[in-house]
C-alpha cells in the first residue's frame, strides 16, 4: 500500500471513528510507526486532520475534538488501568460505567466477558458493549451532550433512581486532597453522584495526570470511594497519604 492509499485509509477511518492511534495504524497497515507519523503530518499540512500526541483527529470536528483527543492521549496507561479494574468483576455482577475515556478502555475489556449487566450513559461505551449479546446493557437515556457523546439530565436521573449495582466504575478530571474527585460538567456529575450512592463498591479510575488537578464540580469525597486504580505513582514526592487516611485502597496497575 503506497502513501496515497494509506492516507485514504486513514481519512476513511477518521470519518467513522473520529480519531486514530499511530500504534493501531502501524499494526493494521503493516508499516512502521514513523511511516504513519509522516502520513499524518502530510495530512495535517493538507488541512485534513489535526495531529495530536499518539495519533490524529479530524480538524473539522469542533464539537468532539476534546473527547477524541483524550481517547488517544495516555491510552496505554488507560489500558493498563482497565486490565487491573476488570479483575474485580465476577460473572453475575451488575456494573455501572461512568463518563470518560478510561471507562471506555474498561469497556473494551468488559466486552470479552459474559453474564453481566452493564448500565452506562456514554455512547462510545454503548457502541463497544452492544456487540456482545451475553451482556445485558441498560441505557438510562437523557439529553445528549454532543461534544462528549454522553447522556445526562432529569430523564436520566429518573431512570437510575431505583437501580442498585454491584460495582460502579467512575472517572474524573481531577484528584486533590482537599477538593476530592472533581469533573467539568454539572449534569454528568449529578448522574455520577447518584450512581455512587447506589453502588455496593465504588472504584475510581484515574491515570497519574489527574492527581493535583481540580475541575469545577465535585463528583465525590474520598469517603465515598472504596478503591482508586491508577497506572503509576508520581515521582516528585507527591503525598498519597490522604487516600489511606480516608480508607481508600490505592491500586497501581503497573
Amino acid at each position: 500500500m503506497n502513501q496515497i492509499e494509506r492516507k485514504k485509509y486513514i481519512l476513511d477511518l477518521l470519518d467513522s471513528e473520529r480519531a486514530v492511534r499511530i500504534n493501531e495504524l502501524s499494526k493494521n497497515l503493516k508499516v512502521t510507526r514513523e511511516t504513519i507519523r509522516r502520513d499524518l503530518y502530510s495530512l495535517e499540512d493538507e488541512g485534513s486532520i489535526k495531529k495530536v500526541h499518539g495519533g490524529a483527529i479530524l480538524e473539522n470536528t469542533s464539537g468532539e475534538i476534546d473527547y477524541n483527543q483524550r481517547k488517544i492521549e495516555k491510552w496505554s496507561e488507560k489500558e493498563s488501568i482497565a486490565k487491573a479494574a476488570v479483575q474485580y468483576i465476577e460473572e453475575g455482577d451488575s456494573i455501572y460505567l461512568d463518563y470518560g475515556t478510561t471507562t471506555l478502555a474498561l469497556a473494551k475489556e468488559i466486552v470479552k466477558l459474559k453474564n453481566i449487566t452493564v448500565i452506562t450513559n456514554t455512547i462510545p461505551i454503548i457502541n463497544t458493549l452492544v456487540k456482545n449479546q451475553n451482556i445485558d446493557l441498560i441505557i438510562p437515556g437523557g439529553v445528549v451532550r454532543n461534544n462528549e457523546a454522553s447522556l445526562f439530565g432529569q430523564f436520566a436521573m429518573n431512570n437510575i433512581c431505583d437501580i442498585f449495582i454491584t460495582i460502579g466504575f467512575f472517572g474524573g478530571s481531577g484528584i486533590d486532597s482537599k477538593a476530592g474527585i472533581t469533573s467539568h460538567h454539572m449534569g454528568e456529575v449529578l448522574v455520577s453522584k447518584q450512581m455512587i450512592n447506589q453502588s455496593q463498591t465504588t472504584i475510581f479510575l484515574a491515570d497519574q495526570s489527574k492527581f493535583g488537578n481540580i475541575a469545577f464540580n465535585r463528583t465525590a469525597n474520598f469517603d465515598d470511594i472504596d478503591i482508586l486504580i491508577t497506572d503509576k505513582l508520581l515521582s516528585d514526592g507527591y503525598d498519597y497519604s490522604y487516600l489511606n487516611d480516608s480508607g481508600v485502597e490505592l491500586v497501581v496497575s503497573t
